[in-house]
């Protein structure tokens, strides 16, 4: 009888730690709006609409962005250090390219996933959100079960730490949403998901 008691004492015990660990596990994304300067902002909407228009087009990858400004803009000191002061963390410049993505009426969005560790250490994946006429949202999973639903406005930044929180983007029904998609790291020690991930830009 006292060793049946102890047994679920101890169950117990070892059920309550393991939600305190749960509990102070902390979401790995973020969001903030008015990211940037209004004048790196309306560049950053000039450039992209300059390459051309495909907001009647179904949703592709497209070449990467290999403007010097944009790099420079998403890469300087003062951006990186704005992200390290969200994320709690150190980051440096992926060599990754910046990808110009456009989802326009029709497109199914992006199923519920976690993101592919593309290095050593796991990087975190932006999503700049340059326009967005659609009634497309961003969700994603906290580590309590909850399910977030975020409207991405013009100007704002969505953080992603890969291999940690679920999260998806719903179709757009309506209008249409561009974006640009970029990578900050721990490390430069890339694995082979990198190499193919690489692959789709012929690279």
């Amino acid at each position: 009888m006292f060793l049946n008691k102890l047994f679920i004492l101890l169950i117990i015990l070892l059920i309550i730690i393991l939600s305190y660990i749960f509990l102070q596990k902390r979401d790995e994304v973020y969001y903030i709006e008015d990211f940037l300067s209004k004048e790196d902002y309306d560049y950053i909407k000039n450039h992209v609409q300059n390459i051309n228009d495909m907001k009647n087009e179904i949703f592709r990858y497209i070449k990467p962005i290999n403007d010097i400004n944009i790099q420079r803009i998403f890469y300087s000191e003062n951006i990186i250090k704005k992200i390290e002061s969200i994320i709690d963390n150190k980051i440096m410049k992926s060599n990754f390219p910046i990808e110009y993505r456009i989802y326009p009426k029709g497109s199914e969005g992006m199923k519920c996933h976690k993101d592919t560790l593309l290095y050593d250490e796991p990087q975190y994946e932006m999503v700049y959100t340059i326009e967005n006429e659609s009634d497309s949202y961003t969700n994603y999973f906290t580590y309590t079960g909850r399910n977030k639903k975020i409207y991405t406005k013009p100007n704002s930044l969505i953080i992603v730490k890969a291999q940690e929180n679920m999260h998806c983007v719903s179709p757009v029904n309506e209008g249409y949403r561009s974006i640009l998609k970029l990578i900050y790291t721990q490390t430069d020690k890339y694995n082979n998901n990198y190499l193919n991930e690489l692959k789709r830009f012929n690279y």
